[in-house]
């Protein structure tokens, strides 16, 4: 019988993370002749699903480095899709880049190893999962998830299935990853708290119909979420408006920054692995303007403050940016980091498919981190104290905060476990 997200446990999916570490198909490079330079029949052939702002972003990465081959694009707006393969075309200059209508036609494609998932937040754990069962490895753009339940399916897609999937912040290493031997080291003494200043969340979108334009799939591109007529707005990708800033599409620019700014605080602190087990509203106890999110050993994340990224130690304190130069860590640190001297998240992605090794960015801590921007949301929709069980994925003792864990998915694009 099928389990529904609904169903899957913290125990679940962590179990199964171990479970993966003994499977079969993670064996080394050298016993697929990937060792030395790689001549482009070698190279990984790559799909970019979602060419909308940021796949036309993203797609440059790819280009521009030797392990990929991208031999085509899909998206639901036909005009998005002749872009993209325009694009791959000038590069390479030839004539033969593809077009993929529909994602599922990727994903059936013998031709395909690998897929950048830079679609609207809605999609990224259905297309992950999918993409997981049909043995393809993954680069997913960040925020991760939607809801703590997809965190916890797409964790257990990436362990069952055995692949490779990285979430797409490369701002977590490179431009925050230089505080964490500092962190490592004890420079700041026992590290108490941390403020990131960031978005807020999101709104619900009620804007009205227009025409819809000639070759758009906009059930598709609505896929789980609630029916509404087609609007541009609600499309677009800017990084100031469009779908980032609803409810129904992502959890607005908490969760769009939260990915960057809270996944470096808690890779420099060490507790990208975890999730919190309490979020406090603004005022009160919590004597702050936004929400708290406080860890299993204390220490305090809160969201806002009047700086970039402040670390709170027992000694002193750290300033992202102004105290780089001024704070050094006291000694070398043994740290996680990108794997076989890559200097580019991109290119730690290639270097773990070929080398079947867990990238910078697992699939985890990019899942944890959007976990707690989710909670955090909905702590700032209740204005209640919220305790919660990673284990159980539920808000403890209340249920109207616990219905917002999951989401209802409108048919037929559920996600299903198997």
């Amino acid at each position: 019988m099928k389990k529904t997200s609904r169903q899957l446990s913290r125990r679940q999916f962590l179990a199964a993370s171990a479970a993966s570490a003994v499977l079969p198909s993670l064996i080394p490079g050298s016993a697929l002749g990937y060792n030395g330079k790689l001549s482009p029949s070698n190279r990984l052939n790559l799909v970019v699903v979602g060419y909308g702002n940021r796949g036309s972003e993203i797609i440059g990465d790819a280009l521009g480095c030797a392990d990929f081959q991208v031999i085509g694009v899909c998206d639901c707006y036909r005009a998005h899709a002749e872009r993209g393969r325009d694009r791959i075309n000038g590069h390479y200059k030839k004539d033969d880049a593809r077009i993929f209508g529909r994602y599922e036609e990727v994903l059936g494609s013998g031709e395909v190893d690998v897929i950048m998932n830079s679609t609207p937040d809605h999609w990224h754990t259905k297309i992950t999962v999918e993409a997981c069962k049909a043995g393809k490895d993954i680069y997913c753009e960040k925020p991760l998830t939607l809801t703590p339940t997809e965190s916890r399916q797409i964790v257990q897609a990436a362990r069952k299935y055995n692949r490779v999937v990285m979430g797409g912040s490369q701002r977590v290493m490179e431009d925050y990853g230089y505080m964490a031997p500092v962190v490592a080291s004890g420079a700041l003494g026992e590290v108490k708290s941390a403020y990131a200043s960031l978005g807020g969340p999101p709104r619900e979108c009620y804007l009205p119909a227009q025409d819809q334009p000639e070759g758009m799939d906009w059930d598709r591109w609505l896929g789980q979420a609630p029916w509404a007529p087609y609007h541009s707005e609600r499309s677009s990708g800017s990084y100031g408006g469009g779908w980032r800033q609803y409810a129904e599409y992502g959890n607005g620019f908490l969760a769009d920054w939260g990915a960057h700014k809270f996944g470096g605080i808690l890779y420099a602190v060490g507790l990208d692995h975890e999730e919190p087990v309490e979020v406090l509203p603004p005022g009160g106890p919590n004597n702050h303007d936004g929400c708290c999110a406080i860890y299993k050993n204390g220490f305090r994340l809160y969201h806002g403050g009047n700086r970039d990224i402040r670390i709170i130690g027992s000694e002193r304190e750290y300033l992202h940016g102004e105290d780089r130069d001024k704070i050094k860590p006291l000694h070398a640190v043994d740290i996680r980091r990108y794997s076989g001297g890559t200097q580019r998240l991109i290119e730690d992605f290639a270097y773990s498919v070929r080398n079947r090794v867990r990238p910078f960015q697992d699939v985890l801590y990019a899942a944890n981190t959007a976990t707690v921007c989710q909670l955090i949301n909905i702590c700032y929709k209740t204005l209640r104290p919220l305790k919660w069980d990673a284990e159980k994925c539920q808000i403890v003792g209340d249920e109207q905060a616990n219905r917002m864990v999951s989401r209802v998915q409108r048919s037929p694009y559920e996600i299903i476990v198997d």
